[in-house]
């Protein structure tokens, strides 16, 4: 997996990130008059129990994908580039409960956890890409 497949990827994976987090704010003005879950507490609690898996994720991820990039098959190269992708927009799922669900005043805890997309794409740069597999002769 080199630096370009890991750039086009996480980015796909970003924008989608953004995209959806924008898409759950706009359903939100539109569909939810009241919210759902009242209460600074829940949506703190919400931010921190998502918040926790989000960050815990992003090591994990790094070195399963590190893994799987150093591989000799093209199928797992493949799938490792297609997991950047959804590694990186995943944030935005742990992101939609807070985004959907909580007070409008705390909306900026659903879109900080949706932020988190920015933190697993400079990982996802800084640590996936490696040398291809040496050509077996």
């Amino acid at each position: 997996m080199n630096r370009t497949e890991v750039i086009v990827s996480g980015g796909t994976g970003l924008v989608a990130a953004m995209l959806s987090a924008a898409l759950a704010l706009s359903l939100r003005r539109v569909w939810l008059s009241a919210p759902l879950l009242p209460g600074a507490v829940f949506a703190w609690l919400l931010f921190l129990f998502f918040g926790a898996f989000a960050l815990a994720e992003i090591p994990l991820m790094v070195f399963a994908l590190r893994k799987m990039a150093r591989e000799e098959s093209p199928a797992t190269r493949r799938v490792a580039v297609l997991l950047n992708g959804v590694f990186v927009f995943f944030a935005a799922v742990y992101a939609l409960p807070n985004l959907l669900l909580a007070e409008t005043r705390f909306v900026w805890l659903g879109l900080a956890l949706a932020a988190t997309a920015f933190l697993r794409f400079g990982a996802s740069l800084l640590f996936v890409p490696v040398a291809p597999p040496p050509m077996n002769r």
